[in-house]
């Protein structure tokens, strides 16, 4: 989420440190003396990037066998002048979630997985839970950022972070059934400001361009109120929270099956 909000005030990717992040996060859910690969709240990740902030990933990269180890202090001193200065909570309201995202804010948010999410590592496309669905093994709790929605798909937008070859290029469409399921769906968050976005040119990846419209056929398109994206608008919204702990670290199962169309249509 810091990421997109600077991109969206410079322009440029900003490549921040997901170990930084993830370290400071358990921190401040109490477990500054043991610190373990055990998975940490979202709320306690935004309260470390108020009371911290964040690095670049060129300071502290990543390196899972550096998953405990904490930051070196060159981290802390550049992450004093990045940390966020307005952070919401947004219910778990198919209403709430898609105004956040028309005003051109991306929400992070904590899902439970099941082991039929494992379907969208070469679609992108994750099915709706069924009742006999088994949680998954790994990653049982997992962190992920929605960036847009379609109400023709019914589903949201969203990006993990398994890298580009996961799914569609980084990204899948979760149904509104499922991320609006309060059994499913948890400590929803959305920043909305930044103490600053200027982090140097010397970062900047001026090749990072996706082909976000792959497989769209305008001549089929007839939902464009419908289809709304990161960059589409700007404004304000409000919430609650269920504090469960989630891990973005680790290995991952690979299998895939496709489940249900979906016009592939965002702007990031």
């Amino acid at each position: 989420a810091y990421e997109y909000l600077t991109k969206k005030k410079n322009g440029h990717n900003t490549d921040v440190s997901r170990l930084f992040i993830y370290y400071n996060g358990r921190v401040k859910g109490g477990n500054d003396f043991n610190v373990t690969d055990s998975g940490c709240s979202m709320t306690d990740v935004i309260e470390a990037l108020e009371e911290f902030g964040i690095c670049l990933e060129s300071i502290w990269p990543y390196d899972i066998k550096m998953v405990n180890r904490p930051p070196n202090n060159e981290a802390y001193e550049a992450a004093k002048d990045h940390k966020i200065t307005e952070a919401l909570q947004v219910n778990i309201d198919l209403y709430e979630m898609k105004s956040c995202l028309a005003q051109g804010f991306p929400f992070a948010f904590g899902l439970k997985l099941f082991a039929s999410f494992d379907q969208a590592t070469n679609t992108g496309v994750v099915p709706m839970p069924s009742a006999t669905d088994r949680s998954r093994q790994s990653h049982g709790n997992h962190a992920l950022l929605a960036v847009g929605y379609s109400d023709q798909s019914q589903a949201f937008i969203v990006r993990n972070s398994w890298g580009e070859d996961w799914g569609d290029k980084g990204y899948c469409y979760i149904p509104y059934d499922y991320m609006t399921n309060n059994d499913y769906c948890f400590d929803v968050w959305t920043i909305r400001k930044v103490a600053t976005n200027d982090f140097g040119q010397d970062h900047w990846d001026t090749d990072d361009f996706i082909d976000y419209q792959q497989n769209y056929n305008p001549d089929d398109d007839n939902d464009d109120d419908n289809n709304r994206s990161i960059e589409d608008l700007d404004n304000d919204d409000d919430a609650d929270d269920k504090g469960k702990s989630y891990n973005g670290f680790g290995d991952r199962d690979t299998s895939s099956e496709n489940c249900y169309p979906l016009k592939r249509k965002k702007t990031i």
